[in-house]
């Protein structure tokens, strides 16, 4: 009857040339064997941009400069109201080679995206991504 949980959190748009990064949840995991982008929950007393640069250093051991807001999904699961904010991010130094939440790490071509099965959260943001890294370029190279 009452007001579902929200869970605040963000997934990483870690884009190189015609291709993104995506990891498949590992089995045992909530949403087991999906595909998403890498993140995850937003704590109370950090930014979305802070908790995304801190859960890629905790999942994936790697650092990364988080850049511009991309797109938001709501979705319902398992009683919860999950709302993932999608950000840029660009790789520090070395590229992701193992997680402690997924079981695969994979970089897929913009256009093939939809060949995935995909967490729900991410659908809608699958569906709209090629448009909004179009359109974030477009802005950036505007900035200044």
């Amino acid at each position: 009857m009452g007001a579902s949980k929200k869970i605040r959190v963000v997934g990483a748009i870690i884009q190189r040339g015609s291709t993104v990064f995506a990891a498949r949840r590992n089995p045992e995991r909530s949403a087991g064997g999906l595909w998403e982008f890498p993140g995850g929950k937003v704590e109370p007393d950090e930014s979305p941009e802070e908790a995304l640069a801190r859960e890629l250093r905790e999942e994936l051991s790697v650092d990364v400069s988080v850049g511009t807001f991309i797109d938001q999904s709501v979705s319902d699961v398992a009683g919860a109201t999950i709302e993932l904010s999608c950000y840029t991010a660009v790789l520090v130094a070395e590229d992701p080679v193992s997680s402690t939440d997924h079981d695969a790490l994979t970089w897929v071509n913009l256009d093939e995206l939809e060949k995935l099965e995909w967490a729900p959260g991410d659908v809608p943001i699958i569906e709209r991504l090629p448009q909004m890294l179009h359109h974030a370029s477009t802005a950036q190279g505007h900035e200044q």
